[in-house]
């Protein structure tokens, strides 16, 4: 499936008024490298998070600074901490442990 890109502002905003149903990790569609995205489903709406930019002259850009993209990551693990860390989803509240 292909979507669009929603920016952090907008997200905040429509969850705001309680437009968005659920954040969570998928694996993006591309054969080179396994990279992780937020998807974002909502009322009508299915997008995901958009990459910010960082604005500052000193740093060094490979790509068009521009050109929107998505907000990237490694593993599932980091997406699911970077959205916690933005209150996109619920903090954890349980941890499994190994009894002994």
């Amino acid at each position: 499936m292909t979507y669009g890109l929603i920016s952090l502002l907008p997200l905040q905003v429509a969850r705001l008024f309680r437009l968005v149903h659920i954040v969570e990790p998928v694996l993006l569609d591309e054969p080179a490298r396994k990279t992780w995205v937020l998807l974002v489903r909502g009322r009508r709406f299915t997008k995901i998070l958009r990459d910010e930019q960082v604005l500052s002259p000193h740093i060094l850009r490979p790509i068009d600074q521009s050109s929107p993209r998505p907000l990237r990551f490694p593993s599932k693990r980091a997406a699911e901490g970077h959205a916690r860390s933005a209150g996109l989803m619920p903090p954890k509240t349980s941890w499994s442990v190994r009894e002994s």
